[in-house]
């Protein structure tokens, strides 16, 4: 039996139809991740700290939106942060909510008007010679059928992105640890 519907019509139908089913698992995947890294640093947690607390020094050591940063709130500690608008990236607001002197550093992220979200904390904790460095972050990108499928990725591609930072991080501790140790009567 031959269809009612031209074969431009089937095609169509057919294309819309996966469209559809496509948006429909994307509602049902969930728009949440979390990652995970981890460095240890030859010094006292003091050291490290001092490049944590201060979101003016996030840009040493960590990938920050490349236009529109305005440093918001205290210097340092809790209440610090900046805000952004970069065009690749959109609006966005890094506030530090907690901070124990070289311990502790918790802070959110608000993104896209508050359609995303993400919850970060580093923990240092003293090791012998050194300091240990767990850097967690958790996040919701929202009830977009597209984020869905972008969550699904996050886990892995985020984990990547705070293993390279806290790696900078190191870097930037022990070139300024070379500078302190340079210092005539230390």
């Amino acid at each position: 039996m031959r269809s009612p519907f031209g074969p431009g019509i089937t095609i169509l139908g057919s294309l819309a139809l996966i469209m559809i089913l496509f948006l429909f698992i994307g509602l049902l995947l969930p728009g949440i991740w979390g990652a995970e890294a981890s460095v240890r640093i030859p010094a006292s947690p003091e050291i490290p700290y001092l490049h944590l607390d201060s979101p003016a020094d996030w840009n040493q050591w960590t990938t920050l939106p490349e236009t529109g940063v305005r440093i918001v709130g205290n210097p340092s500690g809790e209440g610090s942060g900046f805000t952004w608008n970069d065009p690749e990236l959109g609006n966005g607001a890094f506030t530090i909510i907690q901070a124990h002197k070289s311990e502790l550093i918790r802070y959110q992220v608000e993104m896209q008007d508050g359609t995303m979200h993400i919850d970060g904390v580093l923990e240092l904790s003293p090791e012998k010679e050194g300091t240990r460095i767990i850097w967690k972050e958790s996040g919701d990108l929202g009830t977009n059928p597209l984020m869905g499928y972008w969550a699904l990725a996050m886990n892995r591609m985020q984990t990547a992105e705070l293993e390279k930072s806290l790696n900078r991080l190191l870097q930037v501790v022990l070139t300024s640890k070379d500078s302190i140790d340079s210092v005539p009567n230390r």
